[in-house]
């Protein structure tokens, strides 16, 4: 990344944001179909209706959630500048590049996130967002340990929020 902007600003993707809701809301007709025993094979009280039943609740979540997201997100998702990182999904206020750590790439069923290693004082700082608080643990447990950046539902690539981030990072660390 030769010619490093001032400031990068990522907005929301319409599309990729219909994508995951019209995905999730699959995910939670099909978790729908086990736990009502649509699905031959799943009989009452059975695995597979408990199963459907968690489904469900989580899918079921996840579309709400993502649907919101879809109507209220306005402006950039995640801004980077000289001072910092900022992704409104994890919080409000800007990551200065000081207080990381490392940027590294955290792997699972091909999906591949970023993960901010951030000085622990600072991060306490933050006022993490719910979603950012209540995944922070999960996360960490699936070796994800730091704040979790993801390209879903934005207007870039992966690879090209990676590069970026890092590139502001090594220009202002």
């Amino acid at each position: 990344m030769g010619d490093l902007p001032q400031r990068v600003e990522i907005r929301s993707s319409p599309t990729k944001t219909t994508g995951l809701i019209v995905g999730a809301i699959g995910m939670t007709a099909g978790s729908a179909s086990m736990a009502f025993r649509v699905l031959p094979g799943i009989d009452a009280g059975s695995f597979g209706e408990f199963v459907g039943y968690v489904g469900l609740v989580f899918f079921g979540l996840c579309t709400v959630l993502i649907f919101w997201r879809f109507l209220t997100t306005r402006g950039p998702v995640v801004t980077m500048d000289v001072q910092g990182i900022c992704d409104t999904r994890i919080a409000k206020k800007v990551i200065p590049w000081s207080a990381v750590r490392d940027i590294s790439t955290w792997e699972m069923s091909g999906q591949k996130v970023m993960v901010l290693a951030v000085d622990p004082a600072v991060e306490a700082g933050l006022n993490l967002s719910r979603i950012a608080r209540w995944t922070r643990q999960a996360n960490r447990s699936l070796g994800a340990d730091g704040l979790c950046v993801t390209a879903q539902g934005i207007k870039t690539t992966y690879a090209t929020l990676f590069s970026t981030a890092r590139a502001f990072w090594n220009r202002n660390s």
